[in-house]
Protein backbone atom coordinates (compact mmCIF):
# COMPACT_ATOMS: atom_id res chain seq x y z
CA UNK A 1 0.00 0.00 0.00
CA UNK A 2 1.16 3.54 -0.66
CA UNK A 3 2.47 5.24 2.47
CA UNK A 4 1.06 8.70 3.12
CA UNK A 5 2.66 11.38 5.26
CA UNK A 6 1.98 15.06 5.81
CA UNK A 7 4.52 16.07 3.20
CA UNK A 8 2.90 13.83 0.57
CA UNK A 9 3.51 10.33 -0.63
CA UNK A 10 6.91 9.16 0.57
CA UNK A 11 9.69 9.44 -2.01
CA UNK A 12 7.72 11.24 -4.74
CA UNK A 13 7.86 14.80 -6.05
CA UNK A 14 4.83 16.84 -4.97
CA UNK A 15 2.97 16.72 -8.32
CA UNK A 16 3.41 12.95 -8.50
CA UNK A 17 2.37 12.69 -4.87
CA UNK A 18 -0.90 14.51 -5.61
CA UNK A 19 -1.63 12.25 -8.58
CA UNK A 20 -0.84 9.20 -6.44
CA UNK A 21 -3.12 10.53 -3.68
CA UNK A 22 -5.94 11.07 -6.20
CA UNK A 23 -5.40 7.52 -7.51
CA UNK A 24 -5.48 6.07 -4.01
CA UNK A 25 -8.58 8.11 -3.15
CA UNK A 26 -10.37 7.04 -6.35
CA UNK A 27 -9.59 3.42 -5.56
CA UNK A 28 -10.82 3.95 -2.02
CA UNK A 29 -14.20 5.28 -3.25
CA UNK A 30 -14.72 2.22 -5.45
CA UNK A 31 -13.48 -0.24 -2.82
CA UNK A 32 -15.61 1.28 -0.05
CA UNK A 33 -18.76 1.34 -2.21
CA UNK A 34 -19.43 -2.35 -1.59
CA UNK A 35 -18.53 -2.44 2.12
CA UNK A 36 -19.97 -1.31 5.43
CA UNK A 37 -17.63 1.69 5.21
CA UNK A 38 -19.74 3.15 2.38
CA UNK A 39 -21.87 5.58 4.42
CA UNK A 40 -18.82 7.13 6.00
CA UNK A 41 -17.04 7.28 2.64
CA UNK A 42 -20.09 8.73 0.87
CA UNK A 43 -20.53 11.50 3.45
CA UNK A 44 -16.82 12.33 3.57
CA UNK A 45 -16.26 12.50 -0.18
CA UNK A 46 -19.49 14.46 -0.76
CA UNK A 47 -18.45 17.00 1.89
CA UNK A 48 -14.95 17.31 0.45
CA UNK A 49 -16.08 17.59 -3.18
CA UNK A 50 -18.90 19.99 -2.25
CA UNK A 51 -16.66 22.70 -0.77
CA UNK A 52 -19.60 23.84 1.41
CA UNK A 53 -21.56 24.59 -1.77
CA UNK A 54 -24.97 22.84 -1.59
CA UNK A 55 -25.21 22.40 -5.38
CA UNK A 56 -21.71 20.87 -5.62
CA UNK A 57 -22.38 18.67 -2.61
CA UNK A 58 -25.63 17.42 -4.15
CA UNK A 59 -23.88 16.65 -7.45
CA UNK A 60 -21.15 14.75 -5.59
CA UNK A 61 -23.79 12.80 -3.64
CA UNK A 62 -25.55 11.86 -6.91
CA UNK A 63 -22.30 10.68 -8.48
CA UNK A 64 -21.41 8.68 -5.38
CA UNK A 65 -24.88 7.09 -5.37
CA UNK A 66 -24.45 6.14 -9.05
CA UNK A 67 -21.10 4.53 -8.25
CA UNK A 68 -22.62 2.56 -5.38
CA UNK A 69 -25.58 1.44 -7.52
CA UNK A 70 -23.40 0.34 -10.43
CA UNK A 71 -21.17 -1.70 -8.14
CA UNK A 72 -23.91 -3.27 -6.06
CA UNK A 73 -26.51 -3.85 -8.77
CA UNK A 74 -24.31 -4.54 -11.78
CA UNK A 75 -23.83 -7.83 -13.57
CA UNK A 76 -21.06 -9.92 -12.03
CA UNK A 77 -19.64 -10.86 -15.43
CA UNK A 78 -18.31 -7.40 -16.27
CA UNK A 79 -17.60 -6.09 -12.76
CA UNK A 80 -13.84 -5.64 -13.20
CA UNK A 81 -14.39 -3.38 -16.22
CA UNK A 82 -17.07 -1.42 -14.33
CA UNK A 83 -14.74 -1.02 -11.34
CA UNK A 84 -11.91 0.19 -13.60
CA UNK A 85 -14.11 2.73 -15.39
CA UNK A 86 -15.57 4.07 -12.14
CA UNK A 87 -12.17 4.25 -10.51
CA UNK A 88 -10.77 6.21 -13.47
CA UNK A 89 -13.69 8.66 -13.21
CA UNK A 90 -13.07 9.21 -9.50
CA UNK A 91 -9.32 9.60 -10.01
CA UNK A 92 -10.03 12.31 -12.60
CA UNK A 93 -12.53 14.09 -10.32
CA UNK A 94 -10.17 13.98 -7.36
CA UNK A 95 -7.18 15.09 -9.43
CA UNK A 96 -9.24 18.05 -10.61
CA UNK A 97 -10.20 18.81 -7.01
CA UNK A 98 -6.54 18.82 -5.94
CA UNK A 99 -5.56 21.05 -8.87
CA UNK A 100 -8.40 23.50 -8.20
CA UNK A 101 -7.82 23.62 -4.44
CA UNK A 102 -4.40 22.34 -3.32
CA UNK A 103 -5.38 23.18 0.27
CA UNK A 104 -7.73 20.18 0.31
CA UNK A 105 -4.80 17.73 0.11
CA UNK A 106 -4.50 17.18 3.87
CA UNK A 107 -8.27 16.69 4.22
CA UNK A 108 -8.32 14.16 1.37
CA UNK A 109 -5.35 12.29 2.82
CA UNK A 110 -7.05 12.13 6.24
CA UNK A 111 -10.35 10.98 4.72
CA UNK A 112 -8.65 8.20 2.74
CA UNK A 113 -6.82 6.99 5.84
CA UNK A 114 -10.03 7.01 7.89
CA UNK A 115 -11.96 5.05 5.29
CA UNK A 116 -9.18 2.53 4.70
CA UNK A 117 -9.11 1.90 8.46
CA UNK A 118 -12.83 1.02 8.26
CA UNK A 119 -12.48 -1.42 5.37
CA UNK A 120 -12.86 -5.09 6.29
CA UNK A 121 -9.71 -7.03 7.13
CA UNK A 122 -8.38 -8.76 4.06
CA UNK A 123 -9.56 -5.99 1.73
CA UNK A 124 -6.81 -5.25 -0.71
CA UNK A 125 -6.57 -2.27 -2.98
CA UNK A 126 -4.15 -0.92 -5.52
CA UNK A 127 -3.81 2.23 -7.56
CA UNK A 128 -1.67 3.76 -10.28
CA UNK A 129 -0.79 0.73 -12.45
CA UNK A 130 -0.48 -1.60 -9.47
CA UNK A 131 -2.00 -4.97 -8.70
CA UNK A 132 -3.20 -6.04 -5.28
CA UNK A 133 -4.12 -9.56 -4.29
CA UNK A 134 -5.25 -11.09 -1.07
CA UNK A 135 -3.65 -14.40 -1.98
CA UNK A 136 -1.16 -15.99 -4.43
CA UNK A 137 0.01 -14.08 -7.48
CA UNK A 138 1.59 -15.93 -10.38
CA UNK A 139 3.56 -13.99 -12.98
CA UNK A 140 4.58 -15.71 -16.19
CA UNK A 141 5.49 -14.98 -19.78
CA UNK A 142 5.28 -17.07 -22.89
CA UNK A 143 6.46 -17.02 -26.48
CA UNK A 144 9.42 -14.73 -25.88
CA UNK A 145 7.51 -12.39 -23.53
CA UNK A 146 8.93 -10.74 -20.45
CA UNK A 147 7.38 -11.02 -17.00
CA UNK A 148 8.43 -9.07 -13.93
CA UNK A 149 7.15 -8.38 -10.47
CA UNK A 150 8.23 -6.00 -7.74
CA UNK A 151 7.11 -6.20 -4.14
CA UNK A 152 6.88 -3.06 -2.02
CA UNK A 153 5.85 -3.26 1.58
CA UNK A 154 5.81 -5.92 4.22
CA UNK A 155 5.78 -9.46 2.90
CA UNK A 156 6.35 -12.61 4.86
CA UNK A 157 6.21 -16.19 3.69
CA UNK A 158 3.73 -18.54 5.35
CA UNK A 159 6.51 -20.44 7.11
CA UNK A 160 10.01 -21.84 6.66
CA UNK A 161 10.65 -23.97 3.63
CA UNK A 162 11.62 -27.60 4.06
CA UNK A 163 15.18 -28.57 3.30
CA UNK A 164 15.60 -30.69 0.24
CA UNK A 165 17.56 -31.11 -2.95
CA UNK A 166 17.99 -28.05 -5.13
CA UNK A 167 15.65 -28.16 -8.09
CA UNK A 168 13.74 -31.08 -6.59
Amino acid sequence: MVELRDEGVVGMPLAEALVALAALAGNTVVTAAVTDAWESARKGFARLLGHSDPAKTKLAEERLAETHDQLTQGAETDMERVRAVLEAQWVTRLTDLLEEDPGVEADLRTLVQEIQAQLPAGTVSAADHAVAAGRDVNISASEGGVAAGVIHGHVSPPGPTRPGPVGG
